[in-house]
């Protein structure tokens, strides 16, 4: 149903202001779950999945790695090993021309002085050698574990080894530096890029640079810990890992070479002119931490040191997404997911919700493959699991808002109809129904007592719309038709109708200007009443526009009501052609009597004197016989005119009605011929009622024949009874019209302006037959004339009455 704008736009600017609120709410209850664990552990977890879905990316050009491996310890037996031997295998590094050489390895005890010098000449011939430093916990509290002096000044550089451990104890970054006696200490990883690149290390706050490459960080978490120990930095770095070396991998992340490989001179081209990594590998060490990319093992912290400096001097710089951004897209995904569910509700509205947190998935998912970004998804998740609850809530709030306030004012206006309407159809239902006992809730006793009335009213409209007489239809008053009861159909049958036509369409098949544009120019509450011709009948046709049931329904309706007043025409019809009978038929006898009685008042002593007497005797006997006859049709027709019993000879009613019937059929030129048998029974009945039938059948001959044609009535014996028959030589009547000859109010089309008639004397000719126990029939067919035929019982007790 149409709408006024102002209500549209008023529902709009609601829906509007409840999507705002809802999102205010969202966003707010999302915050707030963003500060607790478990939002800041799905941020994680979702982080980690991309490196998993990201997948390989083969082997890296920038780094490879020398591995202290199962097979080097087999080979030279269990860690550690002497420091000649690591001499060898640094000598043996350096000999593939490496940009950097970094020695994963802690070098902080004495052994022997000539292996240790060994071991320094190495490092010193290398010229590029970085080593590492780490800090251990102990019963003094937080130690740097520092590589000797003698190693220390023969490297270029030395880095501290920490990595930073999220609650999970999963690696994602390391701190950027760590302070010891010496001072501030770069992370092992940028001093090794650093040296790779042959630039300095450039801090600009916000970012590190080296060369041209910039290094972006992020600041401390209230949760990290580093190893176990508290930071001493405020700033990491962030790890975009390359992924994890596995045995038998066919393209690995980075090159990797044995100890055993590279000292037998099978190491290839593997790490010629890459930055080469010397570390741990074996599964013996503990040297492993857990990363987002680890499978069954965790990482080896060589491997660690390889995934970051990897990716500094690849030029890939892992960082969050800007926290600014990162709130608009947050704010842009709480707007449209809310937008979904009050859209569309239910199981349409998550369907779409869960499309929609795909295409964000997705999204994520592209802007770090593509851009190295990572965007926290656990407040996207969170708004995309609270969104639809939410959103419901909202709906229950403001249906439970809406129902108390319907229901308050229903309860003061039932309380107020009981006082001023008690003799109403809802104030009797009501009475009828018990209040539920004991209920403590107000809304639920309420509400049933409203369905337990309105189903009442509902099953007495029904019947009501179903029993009555006219022709119901509701149209919206955008012309479709809602509602229409069997009568409705049963009009539109007969006019050609469809029933389920518009308001619109229905206007136009009237054809009456009043009801053109009619839901327009329908006022509230006033009837257009209008008599239409339709097809053979009269019809009355109502339309109302419905009151509205409150002020803010803006739903108005359109009922019209179809009223058959084709029988109140013909009633009309019959009064009026009674008029006509009177004025006509008993004219004839009316002025012979008049003209007869001047006669005798002049000329009393003539001789005709006494021929005029008795014609005015004739005459008037005539005119009481038609009036009487006429009574008795009128009385039939109200039903008040008893059945008489009497047993008569109806050769003696055949030869009256011949009497009475012959003046008229002089008037019109027409000859009567009577053939009466001689064995007819005797009848029971009323003759009068007989007498009425047959002049009606013989008047009815005489109106419908041309002057000079002759008129049959016979009556002769058929079985066990008489048939009256009345013929005459008029035209035919057609089949579709001989059948509803007998019909009350009935005349042919043809006849309705030619001849006069009541549309009532076969009728009740049918009535008098049925109820002496006979029946009445006629046929036509061109050229053999029209008969009708009245058969009667003989002898039979008539027991019923004409108005049953």
């Amino acid at each position: 149903m149409s709408e006024s704008p102002t209500r549209r736009s008023n529902q709009k600017h609601l829906l509007t202001k409840r999507w705002l609120l809802l999102n205010v709410l969202l966003l707010t209850v999302v915050g707030l779950l963003s500060l607790s664990y478990p939002v800041e552990e799905l941020s994680r977890r979702a982080g980690d999945m991309y490196f998993r879905l990201r997948g390989s990316q083969g082997t890296s050009p920038h780094v490879a790695l020398i591995l202290i491996d199962d097979a080097s310890l087999e080979r030279y037996g269990r860690w550690p090993w002497q420091r000649s031997l690591l001499a060898r295998v640094v000598r043996a590094a350096s000999a593939e021309h490496p940009k950097a050489l970094g020695l994963d390895i802690l070098l902080s005890e004495t052994e022997d002085e000539t292996n240790d010098r060994e071991l320094a000449k190495a490092l010193k011939e290398a010229g590029n050698a970085v080593l590492v430093s780490k800090i251990s916990n102990s019963p003094q509290g937080r130690l740097w574990v520092e590589p000797l002096p003698l190693f220390a000044q023969n490297a270029v550089a030395i880095g501290h080894a920490q990595a930073a451990l999220g609650p999970d104890s999963i690696c994602r970054s390391v701190p950027v530096r760590e302070l010891s006696l010496d001072g501030a200490r770069w992370a092992f990883a940028l001093e090794v890029a650093r040296v790779a690149s042959g630039t300095l290390l450039q801090d600009d706050g916000p970012e590190l640079r080296i060369a041209e490459r910039k290094i972006p960080t992020v600041g401390t978490s209230s949760h990290t810990v580093v190893a176990g120990v508290e930071s001493e930095s405020l700033r990491f770095l962030p790890i975009d890992y390359r992924g994890q070396i596995t045995p038998g991998e066919t393209s690995p992340p980075f090159s990797a070479v044995s100890v055993v490989d590279l000292l037998h001179g099978k190491a290839g081209r593997q790490l010629q002119g890459k930055t080469v990594l010397i570390g741990f590998g074996s599964t013996e060490i503990g040297d492993r931490i857990p990363t987002p990319v680890s499978d069954k093992l965790p990482m080896p912290g060589v491997e660690i040191h390889a995934n970051l400096i990897d990716a500094i001097l690849a030029g890939r710089s892992l960082s969050p997404l800007n926290g600014w951004l990162n709130l608009l897209a947050l704010c842009a995904f709480s707007f449209s997911s809310t937008w979904v569910v009050l859209r569309w509700v239910v199981w349409r509205g998550l369907v779409a919700l869960a499309a929609l947190l795909a295409v964000g998935l997705a999204a994520s998912y592209f802007v770090f493959a593509w851009m190295h970004i990572v965007v926290g998804l656990g407040p996207f998740l969170c708004v995309a699991l609270l969104a639809g609850p939410l959103a419901q809530l909202q709906n229950l709030v403001l249906v439970d808002r809406g129902l108390t306030q319907g229901l308050r004012q229903l309860q003061i206006a039932l309380k107020t109809a009981e006082l001023t309407k008690k003799d109403s159809l809802p104030a009797a239902l009501r009475a009828e129904i018990r209040p539920t006992a004991g209920d403590l809730h107000w809304k639920v006793s309420l509400l049933r007592q409203l369905q337990a009335e309105l189903s009442s009213l509902y099953a007495f409209d029904e019947t009501l719309l179903e029993a009555m007489q006219e022709g119901l239809a509701v149209f919206s008053i955008d012309g479709r038709v809602i509602f229409r009861n069997p009568q409705w159909h049963s009009f539109c049958e007969k006019q050609g109708w469809d029933a389920t036509a518009g308001l619109d369409n229905f206007a136009v098949a009237l054809r009456e200007p009043v009801w053109r544009d009619l839901r327009k120019s329908l006022a509230p509450e006033v009837w257009l009443d209008s008599e239409v011709y339709l097809g053979e009948g009269l019809w009355r046709l109502r339309a109302v526009r419905l009151k509205r049931t409150s002020t803010s329904d803006a739903s108005d309706l359109i009922m019209v009501v179809v009223t058959d007043q084709t029988a109140r025409l013909e009633r009309d019809r019959a009064r009026a052609e009674a008029l006509g009978f009177v004025t006509h038929e008993l004219r004839t006898p009316l002025v012979s009597i008049q003209g007869f009685a001047e006669y005798l008042l002049r000329y009393s002593k003539e001789r005709a004197s006494s021929e005029a007497a008795a014609t005015i005797f004739r005459e008037s006997g005539r005119l009481v016989a038609m009036i009487n006859t006429y009574l008795d049709v009128l009385r039939l027709e109200a039903g008040a005119r008893p059945m008489r019993k009497e047993t008569f000879h109806v050769g003696e009613t055949v030869k009256q009605v011949a009497r009475v019937i012959q003046p008229i059929a002089q008037a019109s030129e027409i000859k009567v011929r009577t053939e009466i048998a001689a064995d007819l029974p005797v009848l029971q009945g009323d003759p009068h009622l007989i007498e009425g039938a047959l002049l009606n059948l013989v008047s009815n001959a005489i109106k419908y024949s041309a002057r000079g044609a002759e008129v049959k009535l016979r009556a002769e014996v058929e079985g066990d009874g008489v048939v009256l028959e009345v013929w005459n030589p008029g035209p035919a009547i057609p089949p579709e019209e001989l059948v509803r000859l007998f019909e009350p109010f009935y005349r042919r089309s043809e006849q309705e302006e030619t001849t006069r008639g009541w549309g009532l004397g076969l009728a009740f000719v049918k009535r008098i037959a049925e109820q002496h126990g006979g029946k009445a029939e006629a046929w036509s067919e061109s050229g053999a004339g029209t008969t009708f035929r009245i058969h009667l019982p003989a002898i039979r007790l008539i027991l019923s009455e004409v108005h049953q």
